[in-house]
Order: structure tokens, then sequence, then C-alpha cells
């Protein structure tokens, strides 16, 4: 048979829960968008193509998996923040990066990835194929569009289906191109028999820390009158949503950030105070995950008032609302107490953040907002860390700085 003409590497999506045996399968828009993509590739191929031109790499118990992994022409990464956290998929990338015979990497980007979150380099454009032929058309409003949300994005959000078309035709023209211009390998060429055989290439690079810090009451310190029910033994034991995932949402946020490539740790805010007060250098960006019925204690809501007027964009704040009717009940002096503890964040900051900080209701909502702050915070830390380098030297030597427990220096005297 002759070697397929690309292969699609893809992260699936886990079901809610973690249930289930094996690897989930690509999902409906998945195997749409390929079915669209091998469309294209045929149109463009024409009587070169041959029968199976593509492999979708949706069933991973599938041996005729390795076989098109190992003579394919092409090789399509889907990318998603999570298809970097995939040690699957980081093994797929390996086997082909070290084939003897050539091969062309051809990306398309599905969802976007942040630079923070990208272990290994890759260009996430839109291809611009030199052969066979001018490069499609792509108008700038795809361009962008496919910058901005990815394939999925214009599938999903655009009133323009021709931008997606476009996109897809584009990256079917690189494979066409990889294609012609690479040699048929040989019908018995094996290079590797087990994706575990091979490392994964992303496991190797060191991703950047973030901080994640809870400010909820335990169980112990509930405002009066308050339900224990969200509540545990400590603040990082609070669960505001009842979505059936049964795990508190601090460990939850710091799963969310393992898959965009950050190395998160959860701290207190008792903990993180004196990074986020300068009393200490911070080593990494922040997330502080507010519960607004702790804003009842008049010393929580000074103590926000005073990281507030620090104004740091390197620490960005969500404030999940509990689903229970007394929190619903509530919601009125809750905002005004988030309003009271936060005011310049409320009346400075972007709309996003403002409203992440109101109240993010239920927790796809939490999850969608913390993907795009997270990365937000850490592009201003990065930022921030490069004026710093550039602008002043430090004076103090290395044996002044004490590293606490929370990987963060305390300040220079």
């Amino acid at each position: 048979m002759p070697a397929h003409w690309f292969f699609v590497s893809y992260s699936p999506v886990p079901p809610p829960g973690g249930t289930g045996v094996g690897r989930p399968a690509a999902d409906k828009n998945v195997k749409e968008f390929y079915a669209d993509l091998t469309r294209a590739v045929v149109n463009l191929g024409g009587p070169l193509t041959p029968p199976g031109v593509g492999y979708l790499d949706a069933d991973r118990d599938d041996p005729a998996a390795v076989r098109a992994l190992n003579r394919c022409r092409a090789f399509v990464p889907l990318i998603t923040p999570r298809y970097f956290a995939d040690p699957y998929c980081g093994r797929q990338w390996t086997a082909f990066a070290r084939r003897a015979h050539r091969g062309t990497l051809v990306p398309a980007l599905w969802t976007p990835v942040a630079t923070t979150a990208r272990p290994v380099r890759v260009d996430l454009d839109l291809p611009v194929p030199t052969r066979p032929g001018t490069p499609l058309h792509v108008d700038d409003e795809a361009l962008d569009g496919y910058a901005r949300g990815g394939l999925y994005g214009l599938r999903q959000h655009s009133d323009h289906p021709e931008y997606y078309d476009q996109c897809v035709g584009r990256i079917a023209q690189g494979i066409v191109q990889a294609a012609l211009g690479t040699p048929e390998p040989a019908p018995d060429e094996v290079e590797f028999t087990d994706p575990e055989d091979v490392p994964d290439a992303f496991a190797a690079t060191s991703w950047h820390p973030l901080g994640i810090a809870v400010l909820a009451p335990d169980i112990h310190h509930l405002p009066a009158g308050r339900s224990d029910i969200k509540y545990g033994p400590e603040p990082r034991d609070w669960q505001p949503y009842s979505d059936g995932y049964g795990t508190a949402l601090a460990e939850r946020t710091a799963e969310l950030a393992r898959n965009v490539g950050f190395a998160p740790q959860i701290r207190t805010y008792d903990e993180a105070e004196p990074v986020f007060l300068g009393h200490r250098q911070t080593r990494s960006p922040w997330v502080l995950i507010l519960d607004p019925w702790v804003l009842h204690d008049p010393e929580a809501v000074r103590r926000l008032r005073e990281f507030d007027a620090r104004d740091l964009p390197w620490v960005t704040v969500l404030t999940p609302i509990a689903d229970d009717p007394q929190t619903r009940q509530a919601r009125p002096d809750l905002d005004a107490l988030l309003k009271s503890a936060l005011p310049r964040r409320l009346s400075r900051g972007r709309a996003i953040q403002r409203g992440a900080i109101l109240g993010l209701d239920n927790s796809e909502a939490f999850s969608s907002r913390f993907m795009e702050l997270a990365n937000s915070a850490a592009h201003h830390y990065l930022n921030r860390d490069r004026l710093r380098s550039s602008t002043t030297k430090s004076s103090a030597p290395a044996d002044r700085r004490h590293v606490d427990s929370q990987g963060d220096q305390e300040a220079p005297s």
C-alpha cells in the first residue's frame, strides 16, 4: 500500500471525570476537520493522490498507526494546549523527527497556545508553501482569525465559513507540496515499532512555574451563618462547583495549568502574601482564586485592598461563585464586598479581568478564563523580568538571597 501523504497527530480531550478505558477517540469536530482536510488534499493532488491519502490517529490501539507514522510524507500535529502535555504526542513528535527518510512538519493550529506553553520551537502561523504553484489565497481576516482562535475558532465562531475553508486549503497545499517533494519510503521501512520506545519530545523541557494562591475560608473559620457544604479542613479544599468532578478547585486549577505547560504550586493566601506585598521577589506569575465569602471578615478586605493598591499585572484574580442557593441569594452583598476589596482592578483592569473578578458562575467559565488570564499573567511576568534585567544590575551578592519554601526570593536589602 502506498505511504500516506499525511498523518494527523491529535491529543483527545478526556471525558468529564476521567472515567473510561484507554485513550478517548477524536471528537466530532476533529473528525470533520480531518474529512475536510482529506477532501482538500485530494482536490489539489488530483490523480496523483493515493488511496488512503491521510491517517487520523484517533485509535491509539490500532497497529496501523505505527506503520502510518513511519512512512507518512507529512506530519500534521493538531496543536492545542493539551497537545504539548500529552506524552503520547510527544513520542510521536520524536519518532517523526528521528526518521532517516525525509518528511515535512505541517502544524495545524486547532486552538490558541501561548508562547510560554510551547516546550518545542514550532511556527504556528498558517503554512506558506512555495510549491506547487502560488500559495492559495487567504483573506487577511482569515489569517487574523486563525491566529486568534485556530481552526476550531473559525469553525465555531466565524460569520464567514470561507475563512475556515481557506485555512484548511492552505494546510492541504503544504501537505501536497511535502508529498510531491518527498521520495516514497520503502514498503518494508520501519524505524520504530512502539511509541513507548522513543522519548517524549516535550518532557525534558522545563515549563514555566505558576503560583496558585487560594483565599477562602476553611470549615473551621466560616462567616456567621455560612453553610459548610463547599468547604474542607483547609482553604485549598474549597469546592464551589457541584459538577461531579469530586476534586477541590485548587487541584483542578493545577491540572489545567499543567495542561497548558505550567508547573503549578498551590499556596494559601497567607503563604503568597509576602510576594504580593513586595517582601519577597516573585519567581513566577500568579493566579489568585478568591471566595467572596471570606470578605465578610474586615481584615480580609483590608489585606486585599493593600494587595490591590500594588497593581501587579503578573497576578491575575479569579472569583468562582459557588452554585449553592445561599450564595445565589447573597450575590448582591458579595458583589459589593468585591468592589470594596479590589477597587483598583475593578476600575482600571481590562474587561476580561473585571469579569473574572466579579464572578465565574460555573466550572466551564472558570476554566476558559483561567486559560486566558494565566497566560496573560505569564506574559506580564516575562516582560517585567526582561525589563528588569535590561535596565538594572543586581547589587546583592548571591549569598544574601534566601530562597524560601515557596520558591520565591526575599527582596534584597
